[in-house]
């Protein structure tokens, strides 16, 4: 079992109840809750949400997270959850799959296989699968430019569960993050 990083599970059950959970020991502290097997995160040791450091923290304050724990309701009685690991890359690969299911009608699979982008100050990334065409736009857009060759696991792992509006229920694990999709009576 890992120590450190962050995942993301999401649920429909069987009545429509729904979760979206994404839980992080950050680089973990080496603190286990004793009678839990719960280890205490260090988010404030993380250098994306904390860029000044531990000790430099206000009192009294909330430290904001990237986690971004996600369930759409749609008028037609349609859901969709998901969420994903990813620090800095979180809100990006959960906008994009969201996005691709959304606005472009992409099934599960295919939303989450999808080539993602993501852009942090002057640098833009890329997944391998872009046209030729976007990937050159990109890079003359930006100062730098990454180009990853095939699914990374950079970009996040969306894990993710739908019900049509018919009540047919789906799910997919992002490969990216070794996710898994399991279901049963």
């Amino acid at each position: 079992m890992r120590s450190r990083g962050t995942t993301h599970v999401s649920v429909i059950d069987a009545a429509g109840n729904a979760a979206s959970a994404t839980v992080s020991n950050g680089e973990g502290c080496g603190e286990i809750v004793p009678g839990t097997g719960m280890m205490l995160n260090n988010m404030l040791g993380e250098d994306d949400v904390n860029p000044p450091g531990p000790h430099a923290w206000p009192l009294d304050q909330r430290l904001a997270s990237m986690m971004s724990p996600t369930a759409i309701v749609g008028d037609d009685g349609s859901l969709l959850v998901c969420g994903s690991g990813g620090s800095k890359r979180i809100r990006t690969a959960v906008l994009q799959v969201v996005s691709n299911v959304l606005d472009f009608g992409l099934p599960l699979p295919a939303a989450i296989a999808a080539p993602r982008i993501h852009v942090e100050d002057d640098h833009v990334s890329f997944e391998a699968g872009l046209s030729p065409a976007a990937a050159e736009l990109l890079a003359g857009l930006f100062d730098r430019t990454t180009a990853w060759p095939g699914l990374n696991m950079f970009f996040g792992g969306v894990h993710t569960v739908q019900r049509a509006k018919d009540g047919r229920l789906s799910g997919f694990g992002d490969p990216r993050r070794d996710g898994v999709c399991l279901g049963g009576e």
